[in-house]
């Protein structure tokens, strides 16, 4: 590479000893004069399309619905199978919930596999028309992947009481199977439909058009995706200024890691490799167009002042931070409300685990006392500290009462019960008053129940108490009874607080 001008020392590999090829023309935009660029044929690893296909087989392994069964017949299985266009006729109306059974074996061609892999993964769609004259009912078939005698994959078909003259579409999501049971003859899709009666519904038989079944089977090995066309370019310092991966010179293309070079593919795809190089742009070390490894003689190091990697008489050192976490069920200070975990084997582990789990401040109380007397006190505020709740912190807290009450008039008269939230620490209203119970009655009236105050209140800081208080205001005739903010045999009055932020 020295004919660049950018002097690099070359790593030979295996005997490999650099040439001096001219350098190829500028590939990137905006390339300066000085520069150098080379164009490399790689292999990335994108999954690729094997050959297959599926043949009729016997559905009875595979009856799993309870009634009646019918297997479709062969040839017209085969000729859905083959993507073609089939019927499940309709039952002659002796059968209740009887089910039709198509069944088909995947084969793949062992040839168009490439490297070594493990499995596959298979998908499959495929269409139904409800030729009538009935409604389907409810879910009235499915659409599944088995190996042997095992479902792996289920996909019911819906929507439920399907018209006649209704269409769906069953499919089978993208599901990996071992290479080897495929092999085997064992991966089956199936497809079952109800052209039976169905006493249940109340429907009769109905006849269906199956059609469009697509069979799809992918393979992934490292190396033995699409090959592209790699162009990296460099400055007189050998440093990377743009790098560029097309599938013709101009098509842009999203490589899928690893990506190999296509030099060292065998049969079309990679069984005997070089040492790897990293492709990240990153990287310092390069393959050249002659097969060589290419490095500067000392690491290049970003001067900035963040940058805590550093070069030592012992070789390049890059810091590391070990991460000091919070016991397990302990939160990280009193005034937050998150629990914080971070696990990590001893000495310099690869990945740490972090977890947080919201632990919020929350309180219930109940108002364990008689009703407060409000009519001996009307026009009055009767505060209740029985229900004096205490926000321990600084946040945001959702605050909420349940307040039980009992209003009545033995002669007729009218009246109301107003009930507040009020920080007694600060003295600061929460709430507006709230109405909690009113009568109007013109002769004898009794009325109970319950009526809930809820508010969200922010607090600078803590503690803070929260009281209910309650007043009975007499507008007309005579009240008998009015009280509130206690238990009876009825229900409670109750507090609750929850922290819903910091």
């Amino acid at each position: 590479m020295s004919e660049c001008g950018c002097g690099h020392s070359p790593i030979a590999i295996g005997g490999c000893q650099p040439t001096k090829p001219a350098c190829p023309p500028v590939a990137c935009h905006d390339s300066k004069p000085c520069e150098h660029c080379e164009t490399t044929p790689l292999r990335d690893s994108a999954p690729y399309r094997v050959a297959a296909t599926a043949s009729s087989t016997d559905p009875t392994p595979y009856y799993t619905i309870a009634n009646t069964h019918a297997a479709l017949d062969p040839v017209v299985a085969q000729t859905i199978l083959n993507s073609g266009t089939g019927t499940f006729p309709a039952d002659d109306g002796t059968h209740n919930s009887q089910h039709t059974w198509l069944a088909g074996v995947v084969h793949i061609d062992p040839t168009s596999l490439r490297g070594n892999p493990t499995s596959v993964v298979i998908s499959a769609s495929v269409h139904v028309h409800n030729d009538g004259r009935n409604r389907a009912c409810q879910l009235y078939g499915r659409f599944a992947l088995w190996n042997g005698t095992t479902s792996i994959r289920t996909d019911l078909l819906g929507p439920p009481d399907l018209p006649a003259g209704g269409d769906d579409n069953g499919v089978i999501p993208p599901t990996t199977v071992p290479l080897a049971d495929v092999l085997a003859g064992k991966i089956v899709v199936e497809l079952n439909l109800e052209t039976g009666n169905d006493d249940t519904c109340r429907v009769g038989p109905k006849q269906w058009t199956v059609d469009s079944f697509v069979l799809t089977v992918q393979a992934s090995a490292p190396g033995c995706g699409r090959p592209f066309l790699r162009t990296t370019c460099r400055n007189c310092d050998g440093a990377v200024t743009c790098t560029t991966d097309t599938l013709d010179g101009s098509t842009p293309y999203a490589a899928v890691p690893p990506v190999i070079p296509v030099a060292s593919c065998q049969d079309g795809c990679a069984t005997a490799r070089p040492p790897c190089v990293s492709t990240d742009r990153g990287n310092a070390i390069t393959r050249g167009s002659d097969g060589c490894l290419y490095a500067p003689d000392t690491p290049a190091l970003d001067p900035s002042p963040c940058n805590a990697a550093r070069n030592t008489t012992g070789g390049l050192l890059v810091p590391r931070i070990d991460l000091t976490g919070i016991a397990p069920g302990g939160n990280s200070g009193i005034e937050r409300s998150v629990d914080i975990d971070v696990t990590g084997t001893p000495g310099c582990p690869e990945r740490w685990e972090i977890g947080a789990r919201l632990t919020p401040m929350s309180a219930f109380l109940n108002a364990e006392r008689q009703h407060a007397n409000l009519l001996a006190r009307a026009g009055a505020d009767v505060p209740i500290p029985e229900s004096d709740i205490v926000l321990p912190e600084a946040g945001v807290y959702h605050i909420d009462s349940d307040v039980r009450y009992a209003l009545g008039s033995a002669t007729g008269g009218s009246g109301y019960i107003i009930g507040w939230l009020r920080d007694e620490t600060t003295d600061t209203l929460l709430t507006s008053f709230t109405q909690i119970a009113a009568i109007n009655a013109a002769r004898q009236e009794q009325q109970g129940g319950t009526t809930h105050i809820m508010t969200e209140y922010a607090v600078a800081s803590g503690p803070r108490t929260v009281r209910l208080h309650l007043m009975f205001v007499l507008t007309g005739g005579k009240i008998s009874n009015a009280e509130a903010g206690g238990t009876d045999s009825n229900g409670a009055t109750r507090m609750r607080f929850l922290k819903v932020r910091d």
